[in-house]
């Protein structure tokens, strides 16, 4: 009996295609891939299932299980790693027929909901009660519940609450061999923290339930233009310590005077800067917070900008892509770094921008007072193919470099997973043998996040991808 067979007597025929326009739809995700390097890799799913229910989900598992095939779960593919796209075909479990709302306990702040629903429609949903939300990612509005717990969990709000994982009661995950499993704080065998991050190779997500925060009474966004970098990253790394806003982003262009030599401080690049975020709390809070950051402003020759600017910023900061239309192509490479290096990571990131000759806008988020995610958004143009070939050699620098001031990489799919073992490596030991026990025939989004592996299934030796990146960096000026 064929596959298609099989899987269509489980879920139905409206729960599997085999089209091959909607394969070849689901065969990327947010980040192009050239067709050269794309060659490596079965990125074309055999068969796409969607599932309605977590029973569905066990039972394809259990038959992917059995039959050695492998299998790749899919939210909205906002992440760029390629963490939901197949690398040696097999089957494309698209999760987001799991999006219902399963129980709200309004009296204790716990909201269930499965792994498909997306994060702005739960915010949609808790506007007519008296909870909110204690941490939602900046893709909200398309981004899946599963897809972000499965991603690492930190965005906005993480500066208060923490990330994602911390503000988790419990989850219904479907283990590689078919197995559902409930894991709550208490679970010893497989952990919450173990499962969270661990791009969809350890498990599949069900439901989750989380633990909101009641809504305060009193809010209000802030915003402050700077002409130096310097100052900005001085207030806003002053600001985390002296207040505690619900989230804070900064924001600095780079869009570079000089296209040749070295950058030697912020200010040889026009370096402008804007900070904005949230506070929220009792008036008096509120009012407190906000004079603070007027007179941390005013201090270092700030701009503090109007209620209704910043309103207008904050709804805004779900799309940091904007400058996509630019372009027409973003690279980018989410990193975290210490708060006390940022003004280093930025400059760094300038000069590569300068080096390759391309502008750069970078977003940075503050998810404690001594760390911050650093969201680098290059401009490049995947149409010239080798030119934007060698500009991917930015991500892996970046990394490195991030590596090396005590950071790490916020993620690894498939084009980072080389950077694991050195950005964590105690984590990526456990990591590995976790793999082995739930998922001892390999067949969960096999060929990353450990080691990238070909359509062969042969890993990808780490000298020869770093290699070829480093070759075509150094020839990028001939493209």
């Amino acid at each position: 009996m064929s596959l298609e067979k099989t899987v269509t007597d489980l879920l139905g025929s409206d729960g599997v295609s085999t089209s091959y326009l909607e394969r070849i739809a689901y065969s990327h995700d947010l980040a192009p891939i050239p067709h050269n390097i794309a060659r490596l890799f079965n990125s074309l799913p055999d068969i796409i299932v969607k599932p309605q229910s977590l029973e569905e989900v066990a039972g394809v598992m259990k038959l992917a299980n059995r039959l050695k095939v492998p299998v790749t779960p899919r939210g909205s593919a906002t992440w760029g790693y390629g963490g939901a796209v197949p690398t040696m075909g097999g089957i494309l479990l698209d999760l987001r027929g799991l999006n219902k709302i399963v129980s709200f306990d309004e009296t204790k702040g716990l909201l269930t909901v499965q792994s498909g629903a997306v994060w702005k429609d739960i915010m949609d949903f808790l506007e007519k009660t008296s909870w909110e939300l204690p941490v939602y990612p900046s893709s909200a509005p398309s981004s899946t519940v599963g897809g972000f717990a499965a991603t690492g969990g930190l965005g906005y709000g993480s500066l208060e609450h923490g990330s994602l994982v911390e503000n988790v009661a419990s989850i219904a995950a479907i283990l590689p061999t078919g197995e559902k499993l409930v894991v709550g704080p208490n679970s010893d065998w497989v952990t919450l923290r173990q499962l969270f991050g661990s791009e969809g190779t350890l498990c599949v997500f069900g439901e989750l339930t989380l633990r909101l925060v009641p809504r305060k009474p009193s809010a209000a966004p802030f915003l402050a233009y700077f002409h130096q970098l310097s100052s900005a990253v001085e207030v806003a790394n002053d600001l985390v310590r002296r207040t505690r806003p619900f989230s804070l982003i900064l924001r600095a262009f780079g869009f570079l005077r000089a296209r040749e030599g070295a950058l030697l401080s912020p200010e040889d690049a026009e370096s402008g800067a804007i900070i904005f975020g949230y506070y929220a709390g009792t008036p008096e809070e509120v009012e407190e917070s906000l004079s603070s950051f007027a007179r941390m402003v005013t201090d270092r020759g700030g701009s503090l900008r109007p209620r209704e600017e910043a309103e207008f910023e904050w709804s805004e900061r779900f799309y940091p892509l904007r400058i996509k239309k630019l372009g027409p192509t973003v690279l980018t490479s989410d990193v975290l770094v210490p708060s006390n290096r940022l003004i280093e990571m930025i400059q760094y990131a300038w000069q590569l921008g300068c080096d390759a000759s391309v502008d750069v806008e970078i977003e940075n988020i503050w998810i404690s007072p001594d760390q911050v995610l650093f969201f680098p958004l290059f401009l490049s143009d995947e149409r010239r193919t080798f030119r934007y070939l060698s500009h991917s050699a930015i991500t892996k620098k970046l990394i490195d470099r991030a590596i090396a001031m005590g950071g790490r990489s916020y993620g690894y799919g498939v084009w980072n997973s080389f950077h694991f073992a050195a950005s964590e490596p105690t984590r990526r030991k456990e990591f590995a043998k976790l793999k082995t026990l739930l998922d001892p025939n390999g067949v969960l989004n096999p060929g990353k996040t450990l080691t990238a592996k070909t359509r062969l299934g042969l890993p990808l030796p780490k000298v020869l991808y770093s290699g070829f990146l480093e070759t075509l960096w150094r020839l990028g000026g001939w493209f």
